[in-house]
């Protein structure tokens, strides 16, 4: 669409330089087209586009006041006495400039009492800046809402800040009044560099205004991700602020300056088209540079700003100028927010809400870098876990296949001496050797398991008769009797309960049955050998948070110390004797789990017992 109000189809993975040509284009510049273009843009305009440009044009006009000084304050050849007589013609106006001119009126030594006096001794420029802020304030107040109950214009919208939102425009337009009055050699008039820093970012309210819910989620997210909020509003609303607030300044009539000002602040200065308002468009995107790096009042712009040196070496400023009067701003900014009735804070006050802005803003990043650095450290043992299970695959393949061939042999020549032996405390020992050898075998097997674990095959299962056959097995491994258990302890382990609790309804679960199978019966023993008071509990339930199925192993045995729990997993290693445990359960267990796409958990506290919580995201039969 042609005019100010055009809306720029590009993508957002346009480059930069295309996005500042075609704002460039809406501001009337002549810039080539893009190679290959063959649509005219007006065929691009997409729908959202259109309907937000309805929403706009149905929005307020700037009262007729503040639109007719307008237009005679760029007539250099206007009477003064018209504009007097202008201003008078608003009874409530002319009364809260007379206000505004008592605060003014320490410059002067005798009282403000009529409009042509405020002209007179504040000077015309004043005057009129004075005015249109008052007028441009009070518009947005009686703006009605789209969508919001009561159509009041203070009416709350989440995440815009309203009184932050003016307290930046104001500190941008008192830094382009400041700036304008510390280069007297580039000609500019600071109080038109004021009204240009005050209505720079109206596109924002505007948006604001007519699509309060969708704006509300540009100010999210570019909260969340710091970044430029134009680049969210484009694909969200349709156009950004830079648009909306031009096709404002078009439907009101402002003059080209504040109209250009709308459209191009933000570019860097050689993408600012060479018109005649580029000097002052590079102003207030320096203006609002500098408030944004002081967190003066709420942009919602939380991108990193330009290069303010570079910036003012392109457009001809003085950068140590520009840095010594910055001091100056905060005071500045106070006393225009007194004047327009955002509060009587003084500056000192002003710079404690910037500073507290700016530490709310570094407590936020601090926050976000201690979560990256706990997704890192969490990445970072996870990659190191792979690595060693890769290491450790290829150690127990290259194992299995130079240990299995000699463990072969000595357990077939031990199994054929002990039956060409006569004594029986010599056929003991070598039944002891081939008891060893398939202790070794089925060590390597359980390595392999771990490194190695099978691609899992799901089918619906009927979770109550696969834990009843775990529990079963468990409880007959745990009452084996080794080289190392009494005979009491193995009748021990043997008369601990299991108790099965499952959720009423629970439906089938689609799982790897064997694998499942072998991991559950690993974490019951380790819970059935921790010497509980009590019985041992298997818990399963679908959590309604996230849907998971979730299997819970629960013991009040004598539970781990935190060096156990945070190496309960890893291979080899365990708490009991050495000889009782080959330290692979709960590693085996482990990997069994993860191999299905599931999680095991450990928590423990020494003396209570310990519980292992097994948790499925996706269980249900016929999901992938």
């Amino acid at each position: 669409m042609n005019g100010a109000g055009g809306y720029d189809p590009m993508p957002r993975s346009a480059r930069p330089l295309e996005r500042n040509r075609a704002r460039a284009s809406r501001a009337g510049a002549t810039v080539p087209a893009r190679p290959g273009s063959a649509l005219h843009p007006e065929d691009l305009v997409s729908r959202r586009t259109e309907m937000v440009l309805r929403e706009l044009d149905v929005l307020p006009t700037l009262p007729s006041v503040a639109a007719r000084l307008l237009q005679l304050g760029a007539d250099e050849e206007a009477d003064v006495k018209e504009i007097v007589r202008l201003i008078e013609t608003d009874p409530t106006l002319t009364a809260r400039l007379l206000s505004l001119c008592k605060r003014a009126a320490t410059r002067t030594r005798y009282p403000i009492t009529t409009v042509e006096m405020a002209v007179v001794m504040l000077g015309l420029e004043a005057v009129r800046s004075l005015v249109l802020s008052v007028q441009i304030f009070d518009w947005s107040n009686q703006a009605p809402r789209r969508g919001v109950k009561g159509g009041k214009g203070d009416a709350p919208t989440a995440g815009f800040n309203r009184i932050g939102f003016w307290q930046h425009s104001i500190a941008v337009a008192c830094c382009a009044d400041l700036m304008c009055r510390e280069h007297p050699e580039l000609e500019l008039h600071g109080e038109e560099a004021f009204v240009c820093g005050l209505v720079h970012d109206l596109g924002k309210l505007a948006l604001d205004l007519v699509l309060p819910r969708a704006y509300a989620r540009v100010i999210e997210l570019a909260e969340q991700r710091e970044g430029n909020i134009a680049d969210f509003e484009r694909p969200i609303v349709g156009l950004d602020h830079h648009a909306a607030g031009a096709k404002l300044a078009e439907r009101w009539g402002l003059p080209g300056i504040f109209r250009d000002v709308m459209l191009l602040h933000g570019l860097p200065f050689d993408a600012i088209p060479g018109t005649e308002h580029r000097t002052m468009v590079a102003l207030v995107t320096l203006s609002d540079s500098i408030c944004r790096k002081m967190n003066l009042g709420w942009s919602g712009n939380l991108s990193v700003g330009i290069d303010d040196r570079g910036l003012c070496e392109r457009a001809g400023f003085n950068y140590a100028r520009v840095e010594k009067m910055i001091p100056r701003l905060y005071e500045a900014t106070s006393a225009r927010c007194r004047d327009l009735g955002l509060g009587d804070e003084p500056s000192q006050q002003l710079l404690v809400e910037s500073i507290l802005r700016a530490n709310a803003r570094l407590g936020r990043l601090n926050q976000e870098l201690g979560d990256a650095n706990r997704q890192l450290q969490a990445a970072q043992a996870q990659l190191t876990e792979t690595r060693a299970l890769t290491r450790l695959g290829e150690m127990t393949a290259g194992a299995a296949h130079e240990l299995n061939n000699p463990l072969t042999v000595i357990s077939a020549r031990a199994q054929a001496l002990s039956q060409r032996v006569r004594e029986d405390r010599d056929r003991a020992a070598a039944e002891t050797i081939v008891e060893a050898c398939q202790r070794l075998t089925g060590l390597i097997a359980r390595l392999n398991r771990i490194a190695t674990p099978p691609n899992p095959s799901p089918e619906p299962q009927d979770l109550r008769p696969l834990l009843e056959e775990v529990i079963k097995r468990a409880k007959a491994r745990a009452a084996e009797h080794d080289h190392t258990a009494t005979e009491r302890s193995a009748k021990a382990a043997a008369m601990i309960g299991v108790k099965l609790t499952i959720a009423e309804g629970q439906e089938p679960a689609r799982v790897d049955r064997d694998l499942l199978t072998d991991a559950l019966i690993e974490v019951v023993v380790n819970a059935i050998e921790s010497n509980p008071r009590g019985p041992v509990e298997v818990r399963v339930q679908t959590d309604p948070d996230d849907d998971r199925l979730v299997i819970q192993i629960v013991d009040d045995g004598s539970g781990m110390s935190e060096h156990t729990l945070n190496h309960a997993l890893d291979p080899f290693f365990s708490q009991k004797p050495a000889g009782r445990q080959t330290g692979l359960g709960l590693a085996l267990a482990h990997r069994l789990v993860q191999a299905q796409g599931g999680t095991l958990e450990l928590s423990s506290k020494p003396g209570r017992g310990t519980t292992v919580s097994i948790g499925f995201p996706i269980w249900r039969c016929g999901r992938d």
